[in-house]
């Protein structure tokens, strides 16, 4: 970029080259990024396709000649879909320019809502802009210090004898202890949302906006329902295929949230909510029995016998 010819503040300058040049210098700055990112290296090729076609424009419009309309992938994450319209958008610090984006991150952009986790990277955390996805190695420094309590308290039982407590205490402790933060999850958030639903939840019907990737590269319709209250909900239903046809609307349960947001759920929210937390409970309190049997219970009864 740095030895492209065009200079932003040569007067008579198109007000979109600037725009185009923008463009290019965040899905640069994007790709420099995601190119050291384990999780993100797979988006490069389409974060340097963008910033080529951002120059492409550019060039076009500085001489005068007509810009070819290509449809271009959402800006603020590919996996959306397609772009439907343009929205003006700047990111903290920045200017604002006109950026191709899907009809759900438009709306979002209209209502000043957040933004869903995209897999840009910004120059800089600004709310309303593109959010990060998880850093690299976030959960390495906890994975790596459970290893170590368990190393640690295996090593505190082969010191006084007991080799088969330190070897349950690695394996057996362990997978209990994982399978017990998992059931506290599933019940804790299913509780949550159980307990929304009836206060405050109403059944509303949500209209296809349209079909994107998920994170996983699975295949999602996405719905939006407006309540009463002018609040936007927004609910993704997995499709078994990129050419599954989705129903125009469909019936869900919108739960609104504390900052004027809000979320919808199936229509079969009240039946397997329950059945979530009645089948998570038997797993958390027999994975927590074992895990508190085996560290630190083992220890304490060599101890005190």
């Amino acid at each position: 970029m740095a030895e492209h010819s065009f200079v932003p503040g040569k007067p008579g300058t198109p007000p979109k080259a600037l725009d185009d040049w923008e463009r290019a210098l965040d899905a640069y700055d994007a790709a420099s990024r995601a190119l050291h990112s384990r999780r993100r290296k797979k988006i490069v090729p389409h974060l340097l396709r963008e910033g080529q076609t951002a120059l492409v424009d550019l060039e076009a419009r500085v001489a005068g000649s007509p810009v070819l309309q290509a449809v271009s992938p959402c800006f603020f994450d590919p996996r959306h879909g397609q772009s439907t319209t343009e929205a003006s958008w700047a990111p903290r610090g920045g200017a604002k320019r006109l950026v191709a984006v899907c009809a759900a991150d438009a709306i979002r952009l209209r209502e000043g809502s957040p933004l869903l986790p995209s897999a840009y990277a910004t120059s800089s955390e600004e709310p309303g802009g593109p959010s990060r996805l998880p850093k690299d190695g976030l959960s390495d420094p906890w994975l790596i210090g459970l290893f170590v309590l368990l190393l640690g308290y295996a090593t505190a039982l082969m010191s006084v004898g007991d080799m088969t407590g330190a070897i349950l205490s690695v394996t057996a402790g362990g997978t209990a202890g994982g399978v017990a933060l998992l059931s506290a999850l599933l019940v804790f958030s299913a509780s949550v949302d159980l307990w929304a639903l009836i206060r405050q939840g109403h059944r509303a019907r949500a209209t296809f906006v349209q079909s994107a990737y998920g994170r996983h590269g699975t295949h999602e319709h996405v719905y939006v329902a407006i309540d009463a209250s002018g609040r936007r909900h927004e609910h993704i239903q997995r499709a078994s295929s990129g050419a599954a046809i989705p129903v125009p609307s469909r019936t869900v349960w919108c739960l609104p949230k504390a900052d004027g947001g809000g979320k919808a759920l199936s229509a079969w929210s009240p039946v397997w909510l329950p059945l979530r937390v009645l089948v998570g409970l038997p797993f958390l309190l027999g994975s927590t029995a074992v895990t508190l049997y085996l560290i630190p219970g083992r220890l304490i009864m060599i101890l005190l016998s």
